[in-house]
């Protein structure tokens, strides 16, 4: 995947879902005008660690480049 304002963006989205300790199981990425990253399934792989779905949005747009975005 190249994206020329990020290089490196999928390597860095899918480093940052795994340190949430998601495991991802199906995934689906289009590249287009805009990067997307739609999952299908994803699953808890760490004991004990509940990660909420604004934790993963928060988490994903900050590795994106979008500091402070909600």
């Amino acid at each position: 995947m190249f994206c020329s304002r990020r290089p490196g963006l999928l390597l860095s989205t899918m480093r940052t879902l795994d340190k949430l300790g998601l495991d991802i199981q199906q995934a689906v990425i289009s590249c287009l005008s805009c990067f997307a990253l739609d999952i299908f399934r994803a699953e808890q792989c760490k004991q004990g660690q509940d990660v909420h779905p604004d934790q993963v949005k928060a988490a994903l747009l900050e590795s994106a480049g979008y500091h402070g975005v909600a």
